[in-house]
């Protein structure tokens, strides 16, 4: 069943000039779909949705076959144009076209909003409705889409510009991550209620390159302390390194810095 063109005016929102196909189960008079009852300035948008997502209509298409419209230009008189310009080319903001009152919301591309549109194609590109008395309507600063609307011509690297075709791989430094700070000195724990070791707590790992392993996955590390022989954990990762006074110090430790 189809309905009548007379239940949505001379234009439908965002479809072709045809009549909008409803299947009606054991239907025999016409029957306002709830999306077009609901249409009117206050619910356009709502109603607009509700309509797109039932299928009653169709993202327009350019006449570039198979490429969607674009939205930052516009091609022959942009009376298809749904891009998101709301300002004319002398700088003049929009005025809510529902809020003009000269198009009704059922024109194509009308709704409550301010967006640059050409409404029925009544004049050459875009143009809007200005929030300035001293000008009642203005062009807007819309580009015409170049070569027609066609999507450009993918990007290709020049001859020479890459190494070779093959993807990169990434290749570790062969430097460690750390460099000696202080041999024979420890970073300090804390000092009252101030923490500088990370987890508050020691891990036992067999050498230096072991501990920075182990600190690098905490967050905040800066500095670590690795101990010859520690006990209870042989490595404390640091976010500040506050060196423990030389004659409190045991265990012969060496601090490292992050780098």
């Amino acid at each position: 069943y189809r309905l009548p063109r007379s239940h949505f005016g001379s234009s439908h929102i965002g479809s072709s000039s045809q009549s909008v196909p409803l299947k009606v189960a054991g239907c025999h008079q016409p029957t306002r779909h709830p999306a077009m009852v609901a249409l009117s300035r206050g619910v356009l948008v709502a109603a607009a949705a509700v309509a797109l997502a039932e299928g009653l209509v169709v993202v327009r298409k350019s006449n570039v076959t198979g490429a969607a419209a674009p939205f930052d230009c516009y091609l022959d008189n942009g009376a298809d144009y749904v891009g998101l310009k709301d300002m004319t080319a002398s700088g003049r903001t929009c005025k809510n076209w529902m809020k003009d009152g000269t198009y009704s919301a059922l024109v194509k591309g009308m709704g409550n909003h301010n967006y640059c549109r050409n409404p029925e194609g009544s004049k050459a590109k875009p143009w809007c409705f200005t929030v300035d008395p001293a000008a009642p309507f203005e062009l807007c600063e819309v580009p015409e889409c170049p070569a027609g609307g066609a999507n450009p011509e993918p990007w290709v690297a020049p001859p020479g510009s890459k190494s070779s075709d093959e993807p990169c791989k990434y290749t570790p430094p062969d430097k460690p991550g750390f460099v000696e700070y202080e041999p024979g000195r420890a970073c300090m724990d804390n000092r009252g209620d101030t923490w500088w070791l990370i987890s508050n707590s020691n891990f036992t790992t067999p050498d230096a390159k072991g501990c920075e392993d182990q600190c690098k996955t905490l967050p905040g590390t800066k500095f670590f302390t690795h101990w010859a022989a520690g006990q209870g954990g042989n490595c404390g990762c640091y976010r500040d390194c506050i060196l423990v006074a030389k004659d409190l110090t045991v265990d012969s430790p060496t601090v490292y810095k992050v780098v």
